[in-house]
């Protein structure tokens, strides 16, 4: 059964309300109902697109993820300075981008706790870290990985170090523009050669 433009819109707008929640209250403060007033739609239409919390949790991975990709799918020049670029702007003072970043650290955080939320963030690492790899495959040059193994490993340290400066920025220990600068330093070590016109790091 194929789903109506509506329907789909309704859905991306519960997830993305979803998100805003998560912001704000964590994974322990968030509520089916609060969720569907901040998206404006019925308790009805909320079960029927996501019958319970964990669904909808797994849902919100996905799109937080999604989000990301769409912009390492727009931006524009060079492959690894692109996909570098991109990766520092996680780490943003847009709203949305700050939303995104404190949903997927509350989910990272309750994950410990919980075997499926665990599963659910498993599986979108993955996707992210796969994503990653696929960019730097693609790019040509010296700095190209040599093969897959060390695209993936590459891709592995990538996401780390921005789970891990995304984090202190978001608890105030380092300034956006710090955050930013730490991140970009240590993808060009990384990844290797220039990124948007920073200087790469002896």
């Amino acid at each position: 059964m194929t789903r109506r433009p509506d329907s789909d819109e309704a859905r991306t707008r519960i997830v993305a309300a979803a998100v805003r929640c998560l912001a704000r209250h964590g994974v322990r403060g968030l509520r089916m109902a609060d969720i569907g007033r901040e998206a404006g739609v019925s308790s009805g239409l909320l079960y029927y697109h996501f019958a319970n919390r964990d669904g909808l949790l797994a849902a919100t991975l996905a799109h937080v993820n999604d989000t990301a990709a769409a912009g390492r799918a727009r931006a524009a020049g060079d492959g690894r300075d692109a996909l570098i670029d991109n990766l520092v702007d996680e780490i943003s003072d847009d709203p949305e981008v700050r939303d995104h970043a404190a949903a997927w650290h509350e989910i990272n955080a309750s994950a410990v706790f919980d075997s499926a939320l665990a599963a659910h963030l498993r599986a979108t690492t993955a996707d992210w870290q796969r994503r990653i790899a696929d960019g730097l495959m693609q790019t040509a040059g010296k700095t190209a990985p040599p093969n897959r193994q060390a695209a993936d490993a590459q891709a592995a340290i990538a996401t780390a170090l921005v789970d891990g400066l995304s984090q202190r920025w978001l608890t105030g220990r380092l300034s956006t523009d710090e955050a930013r600068a730490l991140l970009r330093r240590a993808l060009i070590r990384q990844f290797g050669g220039d990124a948007a016109g920073s200087t790469p790091c002896n």
